[in-house]
């Protein structure tokens, strides 16, 4: 197994906020050619000072319609992240795993609370 990848969240967004759905697909972007591979990726926050769920569902949540929950979790690592943004980050990884392992049930789910406006 070769060695983990170092991904600077800060140099893929060009600054401090991760707060914009391309960025995170930029972010995204990068992580999938590594874990087809099996490389393990680190991704660090170094820097970062503001983090949205927005950002990282689409930087790693979408990870889980595309690879295994198990390969993600154990590819995709991340360091310095300010824990303040730590629940942010479980949360988003949650959800992600719910939605891909039954994207129908999630809807149906949120079509009953809303009402079912179909």
């Amino acid at each position: 197994m070769s060695e983990p990848v170092l991904l600077r969240v800060y140099d893929v967004v060009a600054g401090p906020r991760c707060v914009d759905t391309a960025d995170g697909q930029r972010v995204h972007d990068k992580i999938v050619p590594l874990l087809r591979t099996d490389t393990a990726v680190v991704l660090s926050f170094d820097g970062i000072t503001m983090v949205i769920t927005a950002f990282l569902n689409a930087a790693i949540g979408q990870l889980y319609g595309e690879f295994p929950e198990e390969k993600a979790d154990r590819l995709v690592k991340i360091r310095d992240l300010l824990p303040v943004f730590q629940t942010t980050l479980d949360k988003s990884r949650e959800w992600s795993k719910a939605y891909f392992r039954d994207p129908e049930r999630l809807k149906r789910s949120i079509q009953e609370v809303m009402g079912d406006e179909e």
